[in-house]
């Protein structure tokens, strides 16, 4: 077992090893997050072609696969992670 001495010696290397994973996880996540933004988008042209076909008005279905595709938005996931006056979400008690 280690002392808490040597728990402190080993704080900057942990440190360092964190640090230098976040850039590589971002990057990830980002692409991750294009990859599925832009299968909703190509989903979402399908839903609106499959309502106009049905006989929906083009331009309510626009609306509509609008409304699908805009569920993937970058700040309406953020609004579930931060709360504050913009988000939907309340904020914490303190």
């Amino acid at each position: 077992m280690k002392t808490m001495n040597e728990r402190e010696d080993d704080l900057p290397k942990t440190v360092a090893v964190i640090m230098a994973s976040i850039p590589s996880l971002v990057i990830r996540t980002g692409f991750v997050y294009l990859r599925t933004k832009r299968k909703a988008r190509e989903g979402a042209k399908r839903v609106m072609k499959g309502m106009i076909e049905s006989g929906i008005p083009p331009e309510l279905a626009k609306k509509l696969a609008g409304e699908y595709e805009a569920q993937l938005s970058l700040r309406t996931i953020m609004r579930g992670f931060v709360s504050g006056p913009w988000s939907s979400r309340p904020a914490r008690p303190q």
